[in-house]
């Protein structure tokens, strides 16, 4: 009873969200881009890899909800044109030879890696937002839902959170210097940076950046590099250290997000779709974590007709 009693209470929280009149045409008074990291059209049993069409219907909820975007910038491997794609001026497709600074690092299969790049994308906006591409915006938003209008990224709230990097305090077996971390996997929900303390948090924190970038590859969540170097997990994620760097030089304020997260292995994974098309929360993640090919097939199905209702128009940018 009181678990219903619960979902009742948050239903109707997210009914007055919705509700809620949110301006999403106001243009900010800073340009601000959307940057995603892709691995391309690729299906496969592979969790880190496989494409499920969430590219193609994440960026539909950027143009719908948040038309005020100023371009949008997709990361690649090796940059192609998605088939769905057609030529437009707001989205740009490059490749990592053109954000990794030294030919070492490459190819880098490592999502941590390839992340500690962005800010060096060419042209990019001091203010930006990055996006997995499991990753949706589920109503209309005003860039005051990233950023302040005085320009300082919002944050997780979990940013707070401090936490040992080492195991061992004693055992620094890299012998670098590692920034204030959370040791938490941030929330799966847009991040707001600011370029310019991205680049100085970078440099600040060179050699760790190097380590990272070093790791060309990545199995499942990442975290083998973690114990194998006695650090707490996880150790190369470097979304929380930058909004702690952010926040410590008072660029960047505290929220807790409107979001949900689901992920596609669970037994309810179709209730829970259905729960989203009624909250529609302000972000949403869809994770794929599923390796069975014949269940993925059949969770693929649901997973386009939800995009469907929820996203039925296609964007200008589709073909």
């Amino acid at each position: 009873m009181s678990q219903r009693v619960s979902m009742s209470k948050k239903h109707t929280k997210s009914k007055q969200n919705k509700t809620k009149k949110v301006n999403h045409t106001i243009k900010p008074p800073f340009p601000i881009d959307v940057v995603y990291t892709w691995k391309g059209e690729d299906f496969s049993d592979n969790i880190r890899y496989s494409y499920n069409y969430e590219l193609k219907y994440s960026l539909r909820s950027v143009f719908f909800f948040a038309p005020w975007v100023n371009k949008i910038y997709i990361l690649m491997n090796k940059a192609k044109q998605p088939s769905w794609i057609k030529e437009n001026d707001k989205i740009i497709i490059l490749e990592h030879s053109q954000t990794f600074p030294l030919k070492d690092y490459l190819p880098n299969y490592n999502s941590n890696a390839i992340e500690t790049t962005v800010a060096n994308i060419p042209g990019l906006s001091e203010h930006y937002i990055y996006f997995n591409d499991d990753i949706f915006l589920g109503r209309k938003t005003s860039y005051t839902d990233f950023f302040t209008s005085s320009g300082k990224a919002i944050v997780d709230i979990n940013t707070l959170f401090n936490k040992n990097t080492l195991k061992n305090k004693k055992d620094n077996i890299l012998d670098i210097k590692f920034p204030p971390n959370t040791y938490r996997i941030y929330k799966h929900i847009p991040i707001p940076q600011i370029k310019s303390l991205v680049l100085e948090f970078n440099k600040k924190y060179a050699d760790y950046i190097h380590w990272i970038r070093s790791t060309k590859k990545r199995k499942l969540v990442g975290f083998g590099m973690c114990t194998k170097y006695h650090l707490n997990k996880p150790c190369q994620q470097i979304h929380y250290p930058i909004a702690k760097y952010m926040y410590s030089k008072h660029k960047a304020v505290l929220k807790n997000a409107d979001d949900m997260y689901i992920g596609n292995t669970s037994e309810d994974f179709n209730y829970k779709l259905k729960e989203i098309l009624y909250r529609k929360p302000l972000f949403f993640c869809i994770n794929d974590r599923e390796t069975n090919l014949s269940k993925k097939k059949i969770m693929l199905k649901l997973l386009v007709s939800f995009f469907n209702k929820y996203y039925p128009k296609k964007a200008d940018f589709e073909v």
